[in-house]
């Protein structure tokens, strides 16, 4: 998932620390924008819209788009290409481009690697004939203190419920939305002034 604000620092900073572990990275097609059938990007965006703030919510779209554009740029060696996917090859790490991490073709292509670990980042609900494939299981980080707030949107429902602690939570993938088992935790205050903007960047 092509993902500049949300995912990437936390996949290059796997790649710096693991890269001699790591036997490749594949990039679903889709954004953050990537809803599932039968819900109104529209709506989404207006819900961003009024969660974030007109100047977060202007300044992520701006970088979203600029990464966009640098990536095209990239194509006609006009500036360095932008993507995870040319961070993790220059880290000399395989790298494939998937319609979505569910295709028969890809869980063929894992079943060939005798896998340990997958670590998922990808906005789609992993099935089960893939979450069978790795020895230990598919892992996914999740930026609430789980079992507390699964799904999209986290910091708003943290807000919303008056929480006074969050956090980031690393836990085992199954077939239910953010249920499996918790792996670990990092926890912080959510204190008086905090909106949904300080609390992502937390």
């Amino acid at each position: 998932m092509d993902d500049p604000i949300q995912t990437y620092d936390f996949i290059r900073a796997i790649i710096d620390a693991k890269s001699d572990e790591i036997v490749g990275l594949a990039v679903p097609q889709g954004d953050r924008m990537t809803l599932s059938k039968g819900k109104s990007k529209f709506v989404y965006l207006l819900s961003l819209l009024l969660i974030m703030g007109p100047w977060h919510f202007f300044r992520s779209s701006f970088l979203t788009l600029f990464h966009k554009f640098k990536k095209k740029l990239s194509k006609y060696k006009l500036c360095k290409d932008p993507t995870i996917k040319a961070y993790a090859e220059s880290k000399g790490i395989p790298t494939l481009e998937i319609t979505t991490p569910n295709s028969k073709k890809f869980r063929e292509h894992l079943e060939t690697l005798n896998l340990d670990v997958i670590i998922n980042q990808s906005q789609n609900i992993i099935k089960k004939d893939l979450l069978q494939i790795p020895r230990i299981g598919v892992l996914y980080r999740h930026n609430a203190l789980l079992p507390k707030n699964r799904g999209r949107l986290t910091p708003f429902w943290v807000l919303y419920n008056g929480d006074k602690e969050t956090g980031v939570s690393i836990h085992f993938v199954e077939e239910g939305i953010d249920s499996g088992d918790i792996i670990v935790q990092e926890k912080f205050n959510v204190l008086p002034g905090d909106n949904f903007n300080t609390v992502v960047s937390k």
